[in-house]
This record gives structure tokens, sequence and C-alpha cells, in this order.
């Protein structure tokens, strides 16, 4: 008994911990733009499927609330954005496409695709978020009480239905980081 309760708390431990870091919100012309880094160490366990021919997606969600007095919040906005990273064998290359859209659903279609050396350079795309559109600036209210929430996961869903539910039960592959507070410009 004691052993059991020795071991749930390393279990509890070994999700991977995310930190948003340098976040900054700013409007320009006609739209809100979030800026920020993601920070986390891919694990081993990641690195090694990768290597194997296994795609990771990842996907950012926004949201913009305004508090209301009654009944719920109204949802002004919404934004998402989706990281495609996998490994190319033959050329030896990592490849990042970023959408707007789950991959699954739209092919590539809209998206903005790079090729990197090294794994770091392409975790380096995946942690780098940089004028990402989150709402028309007609959206912001600076007199009324918004709130933004930002999530950050591994997207699961996106992968073939075998790993699906492989991965659902181990901490490894538990990539995630949620975060709601006032919407405040950067200066």
């Amino acid at each position: 008994m004691v052993l059991a309760s020795l071991a749930l708390p390393q279990l509890a431990l070994a999700d991977t911990p995310v930190e948003l870091q340098s976040l900054k919100l700013e409007r320009q012309d006609a739209a809100l733009y979030m800026s920020a880094n993601w920070r986390f160490e891919l694990p081993a366990t990641l690195e090694d499927a990768l290597m194997k021919g296994i795609t990771l997606y990842f996907v950012t969600e926004v949201e913009i609330n305004q508090e209301r007095w009654y009944v719920y919040n109204q949802r002004v906005a919404q934004a998402e954005r989706h990281v495609r990273l996998f490994y190319q064998p033959l050329t030896r290359r990592w490849r990042v496409n970023i959408s707007p859209q789950p991959f699954n659903v739209s092919g590539l279609g809209m998206s903005l695709g790079q090729s990197y050396d090294s794994i770091d350079e392409a975790m380096g795309a995946v942690h780098r978020l940089v004028q990402f559109r989150i709402a028309n600036a007609a959206d912001y209210n600076p007199d009324a009480k918004q709130t933004i929430s930002i999530n950050f996961k591994l997207d699961l869903k996106q992968l073939p239905r075998p790993l699906q539910i492989g991965a659902a039960g181990q901490s490894d592959w538990n990539i995630s980081f949620s975060k709601t507070q006032r919407l405040e410009l950067t200066p």
C-alpha cells in the first residue's frame, strides 16, 4: 500500500510542464496580435516517435470574452493556430507547417511550411508565436471587462487512431497549458 502511494506522485509529475513567456498583446492597424514563446522540453518518447515517422500536432487556442452582469460572458473573438511537426528520413530534415485550421480537415490547405536541419531549430519554430492575429481591432473595447483565455496542447485527436488510444494514458504525451487573464494590451 505504501509503495503504491509513493509511485502516484511521480506519475503526476511526469507530465511535461509548459510555460508561456514574453506574452505581448498589441493592436496594430485593424487587428489584435499576440506574440509569445512556449517553453517546454520534448520528452524522449515523443522525439523517438518523430524519428519513427509519427507526425506531432500542436494547437494554440485563444478566446476573448466580454464579461456581462447577466447570463453568461459573451465570446467576442476566437482564433486557432495549428502546428504540424515531422521528420523526413530521406532528406534528414525536419518540417514544420503552420495553419489556422486542423490539418485533418484541410489537408495542407493554407499553411506556411519550413524545413530545418535539426530538431532544436524545428522546435524553435513550434515554440515561437509571432504576430498571431487573434481578433479584429473593433472587437477590443478598453472600457469593457474583457478576458483572454490561452490554451496550448499536443493535439492527440489528429494522430492516427491506434496512437490516439495508446497515447491517451501516457503522461509523456500530455503537453498542455491553460491560462485566463484580463485582456490588457502591451504598451
